[in-house]
């Protein structure tokens, strides 16, 4: 069966689901059809200041940044804006809209949402500062590493902090060392391998070790840092469309390290 066809296959049963289940099924139908007839992008944008309407709003947020024309400026300006949102789950859309398509400044309006009082925005909030790199960073990084009740927060914001390599941010990454969960543990070696160059497991008295023989000179062989996209499996229609290739996303470094204020160095350990 050729793809023309079986899009037509897809439109009829669609079609059919709907007229034999009443006009009760026309929201089900609505969505079946969705991928054939997407709403415009100025639709959902006016859907995203549907006041009493929460979902609209994420809906919006989350379809607009992940859309290809996401990061342009009249929509950047609709997730700062929304960022401060009383509904949390909008809040956690624009924070990773915002990591996803935001400026080296943006991350002042992210920062603050790593003490939101949702864990899942202090989440987002961390995996976006992954992607962004700013000074004023490092140090709410640093807390929630070291701080937050959350395991999946810990573990984003100690991946955050492999963009960092000061000593404040080594000691905090030694001390997760110790925490109560292992994935937080792997991810702070990895980010500590990261900021040194080397690789001493998840012994926090080995790292300390080192670092007492290695003082002024713990940065010299770090690596660059990365982040890691996230590659979705291809959808119903990308399937359909068996013939197109999709081009997976590479490792990339955090937007913003050219703009950055170099950090201060700190003074020799006595």
């Amino acid at each position: 069966m050729t793809p023309r066809y079986r899009t037509i296959l897809a439109l009829l049963l669609a079609l059919w689901g709907g007229f034999s289940l009443g006009c009760d099924a026309s929201k089900t139908t609505d969505k079946l059809l969705e991928p054939f007839f997407p709403p415009s992008p100025g639709q959902v944008a006016r859907e995203a200041f549907t006041v009493y309407d929460a979902d609209k709003r994420r809906r919006a947020v989350t379809l607009l940044s992940s859309a290809k024309f996401g990061g342009e400026d009249a929509y950047l300006r609709m997730y700062r804006l929304l960022i401060d949102d009383p509904d949390a789950t909008v809040r956690a859309a624009c924070a990773k809209a915002l990591g996803e398509h935001g400026t080296h400044d943006d991350a002042l309006l992210i920062i603050p949402r790593l003490s939101d009082e949702t864990a899942f925005v202090r989440w987002e909030a961390a995996q976006a500062l992954q992607k962004i790199h700013h000074e004023k960073a490092a140090e709410p990084l640093m807390t929630v590493t070291a701080k937050d009740e959350d395991n999946d927060v810990r573990l984003a914001a100690a991946y955050a902090l492999g963009q960092y390599p000061e000593v404040p941010v080594f000691n905090v990454l030694v001390g997760a060392l110790n925490d109560t969960d292992f994935s937080v543990v792997e991810m702070a070696r990895e980010s500590l391998t990261t900021i040194t160059g080397q690789d001493l497991g998840s012994d926090a008295s080995a790292w300390l070790a080192w670092s007492g023989q290695n003082e002024g000179k713990l940065f010299a062989s770090a690596q660059p840092y990365v982040w890691h996209p996230y590659n979705r499996k291809p959808g119903f229609v990308e399937k359909a469309k068996f013939w197109k290739s999709r081009e997976a996303v590479e490792p990339q470094p955090a937007r913003g390290v050219e703009t950055a204020t170099p950090a201060t160095p700190a003074p020799p350990q006595s």
